[in-house]
């Protein structure tokens, strides 16, 4: 089973990030605007083990603040929307989800960098252009983030949510 561990941020105006996503993601019907903590990766390991290792951390992080805005390109293919407040929490998220059962999943040869992801371009002067078109672009998304989702990907690349475990709230 395809899976990966995901943070779904509740933005108000939301649909500016997705109508930017229906030109430039072929994934934007398939998973709603996202910051990924632990990349898709085939696993047999069992839900409840998976949710218990998710549930462990969350158990000891507090909800914390999201701040987003500013558009950039990486690799010369994909299009970010990028963290200005919360990227030490996400950073600590991820590394501390690859923890445990995750270990093996963890690639090494890709440095964490959190954001949203507004498109793929396969071609990168396409690319070049959709951030340049972009780079103007004003609109800061503001929201706290209050759990982290745990999906499975189906055969048609579809994200179906299994879980969402709270960050702990009565924590300070």
């Amino acid at each position: 089973m395809k899976r990966a561990i995901h943070i779904f941020p509740a933005f108000h105006k939301a649909e500016k990030i997705q109508d930017i996503r229906k030109i430039y993601d072929p994934l934007s019907d398939k998973i709603p605007p996202h910051i990924t903590l632990v990349f898709p990766f085939e696993s047999l390991i069992p839900l409840n083990e998976l949710f218990s290792h998710v549930q462990s951390l969350a158990n000891n992080l507090s909800p914390f603040t999201l701040i987003m805005n500013g558009v950039t390109g990486s690799n010369g293919e994909y299009l970010f929307l990028n963290v200005k407040q919360g990227n030490d929490a996400l950073i600590h998220l991820h590394d501390e989800l690859y923890k445990g059962i995750l270990t093996p999943y963890r690639n090494h040869h890709i440095t964490y960098t959190p954001h949203i992801t507004l498109g793929r371009i396969k071609n990168q002067e396409e690319c070049s252009l959709a951030v340049e078109t972009y780079k103007g672009w004003e609109e800061s998304f503001h929201t706290v983030v209050k759990e982290v989702v745990i999906e499975e990907i189906g055969e048609d690349e579809i994200s179906h949510v299994i879980g969402r475990i709270r960050l702990d709230d009565n924590m300070y």
